[in-house]
């Protein structure tokens, strides 16, 4: 998706020749621009200066929600303010600091300039909306309400990260917690635990050394020797290839998924926001007219969590047949009660819509209750976690230090 720079020669009809540089993806693009503009090409070469100039600027892990926050935002406030589509992507391209975007923008606008939709210019040329966002914009097209909807996209996109920034913030003092707790086994290990034992070795009593300590000594000597930090190294390697590798099967997602859903505390998070995400996202698409068939095939593919997704794409073939959601929905076994009997009573009202809406709302309340005391929710389990470590090096550091007496009596 990203532009290139290329150097071009080409003559004029006079036979005259000139040079320069244009941005494209590709050397045909670069042809193409010459010709319309009745250049006859002489040569075309990429300008590799530029291209490692550029790898300064790639971003790990794609472009930031925060980045694409602010680009809706602003598209937003441009088209409400009456704004055409072509001039409002022009100044954004200008104006937007991310690189990325400012590329994939200049994309956009050219298509758009070609005569296609900004939904099919998007989809087409960017990386910086969703499946569901796109379908939205599309729909809004459709339906000659685009503003709105990309205020809705807006909000949404919103809402996602103040959620991320809610578990970002709460995981903060765990992981201080849990570093510290790894410095101070590191220096007991390297440091006190060879004393410990040249103690004992000093008063020829090293047989006598707590099993627990003698654990810690063999240890300590591993990690110590240039063999044993291979060998961790190579230990540690091979798991996260074991774990990428079982992750990327469809098996091994549908396994870990589950997994992540019956952990403490976490478990109960993510089931919250895969609830209020399907009402949120379901309700977006219907009341933007997108058909209930392929509403829910977006938004199954928008859950991040696979065992969700692969309940809701369940649900598609039994509606098709007229089963009503409510009905596959509880088959799944992973919908709360309370939640299909609402939707059971939304189609037998024929307000569906409004009720998936309510949901997402008050499932997002779930959320946010859970992230503002996340901290709080997880104190048992580090406290659990690190009275375990902390009993253990007190056991093996401080037992031998007690036992040294009975040694030299």
């Amino acid at each position: 998706m990203s532009l290139n720079n290329y150097k071009y020669t080409a003559t004029d009809k006079v036979g005259q020749q000139v040079s320069g540089t244009h941005k494209a993806q590709t050397r045909d693009q670069v042809a193409e621009y010459l010709q319309s503009q009745g250049y006859f090409v002489v040569s075309i070469t990429q300008d590799l200066n530029a291209t490692f100039e550029k790898l300064g600027d790639i971003q790990i892990g794609g472009i930031p929600l925060k980045d694409k926050l602010v680009l809706i935002k602003q598209l937003s406030a441009m088209m409400g303010a009456g704004l055409p589509v072509l001039q409002s992507l022009d100044i954004l391209q200008k104006q937007m600091s991310n690189k990325s975007i400012q590329e994939q923008l200049l994309l956009a606008k050219n298509a758009v300039e070609g005569g296609s939709s900004l939904s099919v210019a998007f989809r087409k040329n960017t990386e910086l909306f969703s499946e569901v966002q796109l379908n939205l914009l599309s729909a809004g097209e459709k339906s000659g309400n685009m503003v709105e909807v990309i205020r809705q996209i807006g909000v949404d996109m919103e809402k996602s990260y103040q959620l991320r920034s809610k578990i970002r913030s709460a995981m903060i003092y765990p992981a201080i917690i849990f570093i510290a707790i790894i410095v101070v086994v590191a220096v007991l290990i390297v440091y006190m635990i060879p004393a410990v034992e040249q103690l004992y070795r000093d008063f020829n009593a090293a047989d006598q050394i707590p099993d627990i300590t003698k654990f810690l000594i063999t240890f300590s000597g591993f990690l110590s020797s240039p063999v044993g930090l291979i060998i961790v190294a190579l230990i540690v390697a091979g798991g996260i290839i074991t774990f990428r590798s079982f992750k990327a099967t469809e098996n091994g997602r549908m396994i870990l998924a589950r997994l992540y859903l019956k952990m403490p505390v976490f478990g109960s998070l993510i089931q919250n926001i895969q609830l209020a995400e399907f009402g949120r996202l379901l309700a977006m698409l219907m009341q933007s007219g997108v058909p209930i068939m392929e509403a829910l095939r977006i938004v199954a593919l928008a859950l991040s969590n696979p065992v969700y997704t692969q309940a809701v794409m369940d649900t598609i073939p039994e509606v098709s047949k007229g089963t009503p959601l409510a009905i596959p929905l509880a088959k799944s076994g992973i919908f709360p009660l309370l939640y299909v009997r609402m939707i059971a009573t939304a189609e037998q009202t024929g307000n569906l819509d409004k009720i998936l809406a309510d949901l997402g709302k008050f499932y997002e309340a779930e959320v946010n209750e859970i992230t503002d005391n996340l901290t709080k929710l997880m104190e048992p389990l580090i406290l659990l976690v690190v009275g375990a470590i902390v009993m253990f090096l007190a056991v093996a550091v401080y037992l031998p230090i007690y036992q040294i007496g009975n040694v030299i009596s």
